[in-house]
């Protein structure tokens, strides 16, 4: 229903035309009825009105002035207008057509041609509605639209660009020159960073992301769309050099965990070869495996040449297992490195991937020569492997190789020195309970029935440290702790741990940490 508002400062006109004329019939409804012009600007002022029919002349404020003053307002949408005047007032016409009035109707009002111009009105309405709807319909859809050409256009090429070009215009995607090429952003690690977060923080990483690229096109005038909720396609203009992508790279993180890798394809001179650019767009973000993540990676960047002659890789593996469990970790670096070798001359994840499930393969099977097992010495499931696929890059898998073949040696090394490892964990044990006793090296050595001489030895060799200078640091460790108690005195600190000479005391804190045990507590 349209919602009318009458003015006309003749009460009777006002309540005739009100009460006699069928409005519900019309698809209109009479929302106030106001006697002067002041009045009327209230009710436009507090409610939405489709349509106004006025008196032109009313005292003070005239219904060419209320008119006038309506449109003024900030309203959407601005209602119609009808003048009513007599045949004496036919002059305002001329005005009322100038102020583009949607009717004009003559005192006195015949009903027939007063129900007529409503109807002329409503029809202009209703026109007007429908192109709203179809508007908002187009604008609600207008996103998807984009996403389906930008699509099209990287994917498929254009095959009729006659039809294409209205369409992208339609929507926005216009270009000042035809020599274009385009570019993927994708932020890395994606599988395992944002694991730790919940929805909601996902959430506002995904808008940071969104906001920075939105921000950075619309300075350099490019146009992009988003892929996924992650993903970023952008179609630049080749007056954009691609350096100036860098700056992308900065903004997009800003304020998140995240780091971003743009692949950058070559320039094409018209949109039907578009899709071939941003292949190698993608080609050159596959790249990042053996370049490294974020950063820009051209078309043109290339994994470069291998630095050394790969040896025989059953020869590596060997050396590798070898040093591995005979704890000698520098040759175990060394093993790894070659490894890399190999892995450099391989053109896919997925041949790196089964790579390094032959590697685990021989290694499970060596260790089962000397009676033990990979996945039980690291308490991995056969499963964790897959851990492999989701690195982005080399580097990545040559860590996680690297850290793993060192932590099974650590492994082996402690099973093979098993006793004296569980005798010094005792040890340390002792240290810590006889701490405020100043415990000596003789002491323990009686509790643990060793000669003083043969067990300071064996804790040398197994900690690298003497045991007297073990006891000294632990005291400094914890009387550093027991300073963080503001009800405990600096000297009562000390005694706890066994220092009966407080100026021996400061002069030790003061050598190992800088400070004085005083100056240390003051700056808690």
């Amino acid at each position: 229903m349209y919602k009318v508002l009458l003015v006309d400062d003749e009460l009777l006109d006002l309540e005739g035309l009100q009460r006699f004329m069928n409005w519900e019939s019309l698809g209109m409804d009479v929302c106030a009825a106001a006697s002067s012009g002041f009045e009327a600007l209230e009710v436009l002022r507090s409610q939405t009105v489709d349509i106004i029919v006025t008196d032109i002349r009313m005292p003070i404020m005239s219904g060419m002035e209320l008119a006038r003053r309506a449109l003024a307002l900030e309203l959407n949408p601005k209602p119609k207008i009808i003048f009513v005047s007599g045949h004496e007032d036919f002059q305002y016409a001329k005005q009322a057509i100038s102020m583009s009035a949607s009717g004009y109707v003559l005192k006195p009002v015949d009903d027939a041609d007063m129900r007529r111009t409503l109807e002329e009105v409503r029809g202009i309405l209703d026109r007007e509605q429908a192109q709203s709807h179809l508007q908002r319909c187009f604008s609600d859809s207008e996103p998807l639209l984009k996403r389906e050409l930008f699509m099209q256009l990287l994917d498929d090429g254009m095959a009729d660009a006659d039809k294409m070009l209205p369409l992208l215009q339609q929507v926005g995607i216009t270009w000042h020159r035809t020599v274009l090429y385009t570019a993927l952003l994708e932020p890395d690690d994606l599988s395992w960073k944002l694991n730790g977060f919940g929805e909601e923080a996902k959430a506002e990483m995904e808008k940071r992301l969104e906001t920075a690229v939105e921000q950075f096109c619309a300075q350099e005038r490019i146009q992009f769309c988003r892929l996924d909720r992650f993903r970023y396609a952008l179609i630049v203009e080749e007056r954009v050099d691609s350096s100036r992508l860098q700056g992308l790279i900065a903004m997009a993180v800003s304020g998140t965990p995240l780091t971003v890798t743009i692949g950058v394809g070559p320039p094409v001179t018209s949109l039907t070869k578009l899709h071939l650019s941003f292949r190698r767009a993608k080609e050159a973000l596959g790249l990042k495996l053996f370049l490294g993540k974020g950063k820009l990676i051209l078309h043109t960047d290339a994994k470069g040449p291998i630095s050394a002659t790969a040896k025989d890789l059953d020869d590596i593996l060997q050396s590798l297992f070898l040093a591995v469990s005979s704890y000698r970790l520098v040759a175990v670096d060394d093993c790894n490195e070659e490894l890399f070798v190999w892995v450099g001359k391989m053109e896919t994840k997925l041949e790196i991937y089964q790579l390094f499930l032959h590697i685990v393969s021989k290694l499970d099977a060596f260790l089962h020569t000397i009676n033990e097992d990979f996945y039980i010495l690291l308490g991995l499931d056969r499963k964790h492997l897959s851990i492999l696929y989701q690195f982005e890059t080399t580097q990545d898998m040559k860590s996680w190789l690297r850290r793993r073949m060192f932590e099974l040696s650590e492994r082996l090394q402690r099973k093979r020195q098993g006793k004296k490892y569980k005798l010094i964990e005792e040890i340390k044990a002792y240290i810590e309970v006889e701490l405020e006793n100043n415990v000596m090296l003789r002491d323990a050595a009686i509790h643990f029935s060793f000669s003083p001489n043969h067990l300071g030895q064996i804790f040398y060799d197994e900690t690298g440290i003497y045991f007297s200078d073990y006891v000294s640091i632990r005291r400094l460790e914890r009387v550093k702790l027991l300073l963080g108690d503001p009800k405990l005195k600096v000297y009562e600190a000390a005694h706890q741990v066994g220092y009966k000479n407080l100026s021996h005391f400061s002069k030790q804190f003061k050598d190992y940490y800088g400070v004085s045990p005083g100056d240390y507590r003051r700056h808690l």
